[in-house]
């Protein structure tokens, strides 16, 4: 797998000789998937039922078996192709690709799995939702960091795209104090990743914060903005990593928000604020931050609303403060079969802004949003390994799923 180029680190306003540290080692391309009941507990997680959990098991299963048997057929026979034909473009690369029977079984069968663990986690946490309700609810009025706007008009965008097929989208609610989307969506994220991000599946927000530590020993953020939090998987991790930080998790969906107090709230985490609103338009109430960032949220918003996104970064931002985006790596140069594997989200798995967004040049798009070129920067990042079982090691990147992302950031000037 081609890592991501590197490019020196601009230092931060105050910084030291030993805050531009080596990055952490590449995660392994993977292990075997981890079943249900690994997941982390608390008091928010849906309770599956045996055959809901096999579902889950077997989607899990059936990704890594055509990570690691069909996809290195499908390269060879597609490096087989483009050595007597080369494609000059991805499009051609796809017609390319095409071509092979077994892209066509790949896909539907990946696909497929998609649906099947969608489905699966949503029909459990649909079932019992108002257990999962009465239960959320009590646990947030007792924690007091939930801060709804009923008034709140979500983007049309995030409205009308049930992203990664799930059902009803990140909106999705069924009554007051209902917490079924967020529910599914930490079971269904268990099973797609397979478990290889942790119990609490927060590898990015884990990675991001041991990056930070590593990058810019001297850097420690006292207000931290995380847009596009969801159920705070990755908010958690990163308020664990700065307890002395007061963080802000906003996203749109209340039914989110709701399930990620009371997560948070169960697993002892205080230091988090839970805010209802639209992450292109940042209330002014919130305050300036030292650390505004993403973690693998950006392909789910439009290219004005990315805009607007790292504008409202720049003005949120203190003088002197970091803002830092993690994401999958850009196509760039990429061989042109990984190239299709990563595209194939944004063709296939209802990610209507995803191809684009990965041809983007960030670096360009923070700079466009005002923050000085110089001080942008790029770097690869990957999760913090997890303890999986060793005996049948992946040979094969399931693209888009294991833990190796790019992170592109920049500082904003100081005073």
């Amino acid at each position: 797998m081609n890592a991501v180029v590197q490019s020196p680190l601009p230092a931060s306003p105050d910084a030291t000789p030993a805050d531009t540290a080596a990055a952490p080692r590449q995660l392994p391309l993977g292990t075997l998937p981890q079943p249900w009941h690994t997941i982390g507990r608390h008091a928010a997680l849906a309770q599956l039922s045996h055959d809901e959990r096999s579902r889950l098991d077997a989607a899990a299963h059936l990704n890594h078996f055509l990570a690691q048997q069909v996809v290195p057929a499908m390269r060879q026979r597609f490096e087989q192709a483009a050595a007597a034909k080369p494609p000059a473009t991805r499009d051609e690369a796809w017609a390319l690709l095409e071509t092979d029977p077994r892209f066509a079984v790949w896909s539907r069968l990946r696909r497929g799995s998609m649906e099947a663990r969608q489905r699966a986690a949503f029909e459990a946490a649909f079932r019992q939702r108002e257990a999962l309700a009465a239960a959320c609810r009590d646990v947030v009025a007792a924690a007091g960091t939930l801060e709804l706007d009923p008034d709140l008009t979500p983007p049309a965008y995030l409205a009308d795209t049930h992203a990664h097929l799930m059902p009803g989208g990140y909106l999705a609610s069924f009554g007051d104090d209902d917490v079924t989307a967020g529910a599914a969506y930490e079971a269904s994220v268990y099973s797609v990743v397979p478990g290889r991000s942790g119990p609490y599946s927060d590898g990015a927000g884990r990675a991001l914060a041991r990056w930070i530590r590593t990058r810019f020993p001297s850097f420690s953020p006292r207000r931290i903005l995380d847009l596009g939090c969801g159920v705070g998987l990755n908010t958690c991790a990163v308020a664990q990593a700065f307890p002395e930080a007061e963080v802000i998790g906003v996203d749109a969906g209340a039914g989110m928000l709701r399930y990620a107090a009371a997560r948070a709230a169960s697993l002892g985490i205080t230091n988090v604020r839970w805010v209802q609103a639209d992450i292109e338009h940042v209330p002014a109430r919130l305050g300036p931050v030292d650390l505004a960032y993403t973690a693998i949220v950006l392909h789910e918003t439009s290219h004005e609303a990315l805009k607007n996104v790292f504008r409202r970064c720049h003005e949120r931002l203190a003088p002197g403060g970091l803002t830092l985006h993690v994401e999958q790596p850009a196509y760039g140069d990429r061989p042109w079969f990984e190239q299709c594997m990563r595209d194939w989200d944004g063709r296939y798995n209802n990610e209507r802004f995803w191809s684009h967004l990965y041809e983007l040049d960030l670096r360009q798009e923070l700079a466009g949003a005002g923050f000085a070129p110089a001080r942008t920067f790029e770097d690869a990042v990957s999760a913090v390994p997890w303890n999986t079982d060793p005996r049948a090691p992946g040979r094969m990147e399931d693209y888009g799923r294991t833990g190796n992302w790019q992170v592109v950031g920049a500082w904003r000037d100081p005073a």
